[in-house]
This record gives structure tokens, sequence and C-alpha cells, in this order.
């Protein structure tokens, strides 16, 4: 870490820092869905899970997870079905409203940024869209 200079501490601080705010803002901008809920299914998006790898991947109880689950299921967007490997398990899955859901909440959260983006030149738009793209960069090294 001797590497590491007061000017690239000071920066990785205000792109944390910004970056930490507008996520809170667009995760408050999703009128169809609660923050909590919109992530549970973004997580079951690509594969089924159990309550309990949930759980572990939101960093939150078990009884919590239980409960957004159940939340989920009420309003028809996931499903719970016995797991094969396991009957003391059931394996929670995405129902069609549950994608449709997702698709809304990003439509919802795209919307907002764009309203925000609205007073930025297009000088500024594209500084935006090449931080983007280094954003990704970084955090995918």
């Amino acid at each position: 870490m001797s590497d590491i200079t007061p000017e690239l501490l000071t920066i990785a601080h205000d792109v944390r820092l910004a970056a930490q705010r507008l996520s809170r803002h667009v995760k408050d901008h999703t009128p169809s869905l609660a923050p909590h809920l919109f992530v549970v299914l973004v997580h079951l998006e690509h594969r089924s899970a159990t309550a309990a790898e949930l759980a572990a991947a939101e960093r939150l109880s078990a009884p919590t997870m239980s409960k957004t689950v159940c939340e989920l299921e009420e309003r028809g967007l996931v499903r719970r079905e016995l797991n094969p490997a396991d009957a003391r398990q059931k394996i929670v899955s995405l129902t069609s409203a549950g994608r449709q859901a997702i698709v809304r909440g990003r439509r919802e959260r795209d919307a907002y940024m764009a309203e925000r983006l609205k007073p930025c030149t297009p000088d500024e738009l594209s500084l935006l869209r090449e931080a983007a793209a280094l954003l990704t960069q970084v955090v995918e090294a």
C-alpha cells in the first residue's frame, strides 16, 4: 500500500461517496417495488436459490429474508418449490410476473437517471459515458 498517494486516496474517497449517493438515490426511485424486494428479484434473475443463500448474499438474517420471500411470493413474483436434492429445503425462483417486475424496476430507475441527466451538456454526457465505462472496468478488474 506504500504506492498509494494522498491524491489517489482522495480520488478513491470522492468516487466511492459519489457512487454510494447515486446508488442510494436510484434505489429510492423504484416506485413499483421497495428496494429490498427488488434486489432479491435481481439475485434470482439468473439462478434460483434457497432463502438461506439469498440471506447470505444480502447479509441479512434468515428470518428477515424469510419475510421478504413470503412477501414476494404473496405478490406472485416468486415461487417456492421443494429442493429435489434435499426435501428439507425450498428453492425460490422467479415467476414471469417477477421477471416483468425486474424490467419495470429497471425502466423506472433508468427514467429517474435520465431525468437527472437532462440538464447536462453533450460534453458532460460524453464524459459521463466515458466515466461509466471506466468505473465498470475498475470494478471488474
